[in-house]
């Protein structure tokens, strides 16, 4: 359920998705999604998240650049996420567990940065498209292809980020939708606090 925020699965696929070669006026779009990113301080939303799996879920959303993210589901689902510093903590508030992770290892990464910029030596493009009043960017690890896909949706005008995707190896895709998106606002830091219940289970150190 949580395969939005946690790291992409790695699996055999039986072909790597195609990449695109940007024309100048894709180009020009990517620049104004970088931009627009770098330009976030802060977001507070609600949100649904919905799989293929037919796994749904909602909560809520905190994020304060760089660095600091909370995401609460609402009950029953009973899992909170924050990520601070290097790791993104996986709270279990029923099991009273936490696994940490780092934060590079996961999608998340990228809307926590100090800069957002997509790194043509890292990242492959699959689709980069503005159609409808809202633009489409699709991309993945240029080194493994096959450990899935991030798109993010924008609203193109004003340009407000509504939307992101992910395509798992095995061809699962996570939805995650902003129902009521509010950027620029002061966020508590007290958020990005949680209670560690003495279990950790570290992932990749």
């Amino acid at each position: 359920m949580l395969a939005g925020l946690l790291p992409l699965s790695i699996a055999q696929a039986q072909s790597a998705p195609k990449e695109v070669a940007l024309t100048a006026k894709q180009e020009a779009i990517v620049k104004r999604v970088e931009r627009y990113l770098n330009s976030i301080t802060t977001l507070q939303s609600t949100f649904f998240q919905q799989s293929s799996t037919n796994e749904f879920a909602e909560g809520e959303i905190f994020l304060s650049r760089p660095g600091k993210m909370r995401i609460e589901y609402k009950a029953p689902n009973p899992i909170l996420i924050v990520a601070r510093g290097k790791y993104l903590s996986y709270i279990d508030t029923e099991l009273q567990n936490v696994t940490y992770i780092p934060v590079e290892d996961t999608p998340a990464a990228f809307l926590l940065s100090g800069r957002i910029a997509f790194n043509r030596e890292k990242v492959a493009f699959h689709e980069v498209t503005q159609e409808d009043g809202a633009i489409f960017l699709t991309v993945a690890e240029r080194d493994d292809p096959f450990s899935g896909r991030l798109t993010l949706i924008f609203r193109a005008d004003p340009m407000s980020l509504r939307k992101w995707s992910v395509v798992d190896a095995q061809g699962t895709i996570t939805d995650i939708v902003l129902t009521d998106p509010f950027y620029g606002g002061t966020i508590d830091p007290k958020l990005f606090e949680f209670k560690d219940y003495g279990e950790r289970e570290r992932s990749g150190d």
